[in-house]
């Protein structure tokens, strides 16, 4: 499946007439890493493939992911191809609580996942309750990628994913510590992590409540 994958993410880059080099330049991928992962037979990152559908919008996200359909949305649907078709990975679940083991392997959609009017990237499954009532153990959670720290709202929800969790919390800022991140819940201690440990920060734009 890895090299399937790996050889559509070629056919896109052939297409937009793009070499390794300058894909890696458009993607925001390190040429070396781009080069592992579509030649060299490496795991296919999720980071490469938000990339790819974000910077081409025409290419559709059940082609790229699954190889389903044609690779490019009908000119009616590409603009909205990721709003209408969003990847689900329920082997993925996000710890409202304890942290559990991060396993980066495992980034394959199980599905997808479609909500009118909202403009999730991703979706997730939740465990554990430190979030209620806001958030219950079962619910789905659809996310949005922040692109920078300084953009975190305290008063808003977010997934936050280190090399050992994914955890979803509100953030603030140390007043003393600007290496330092507070995550706080309303049923679990607050406590902190360096900000050098984040590998990526989503916020938490949709919930859908489990029946």
């Amino acid at each position: 499946m890895n090299k399937d994958l790996s050889n559509r993410i070629l056919q896109v880059l052939k297409y937009k007439n793009l070499s390794v080099n300058s894909a890696s330049k458009v993607l925001g991928i390190p040429q070396r890493t781009l080069n592992r992962q579509v030649n060299e037979n490496a795991k296919v990152g999720m980071e490469l493939l938000y990339s790819v559908l974000d910077n081409f919008p025409e290419v559709s996200v059940p082609w790229l992911v699954m190889g389903r359909g044609d690779m490019l949305c009908d000119e009616s649907s590409s603009s909205s191809s990721i709003l209408n078709c969003v990847p689900y990975y329920s082997e993925l679940p996000v710890a409202a609580g304890l942290k559990d083991t991060f396993d980066p392997s495992k980034e394959i959609p199980t599905g997808y996942i479609s909500v009118p009017q909202c403009n999730a990237q991703f979706y997730f499954p939740v465990y554990g309750t430190s979030m209620e009532p806001e958030i219950h153990s079962g619910d789905i959670i659809g996310v949005n990628r922040v692109e920078s720290m300084r953009d975190i709202d305290p008063d808003k929800i977010y997934m936050i994913v280190t090399n050992e969790s994914r955890m979803i919390k509100r953030c603030y800022h140390d007043k003393d510590n600007n290496e330092l991140l507070w995550c706080v819940s309303p049923n679990y201690p607050s406590f902190t992590i360096n900000k050098n440990d984040v590998c990526a920060i989503f916020h938490v734009v949709n919930r859908i409540e489990q029946l």
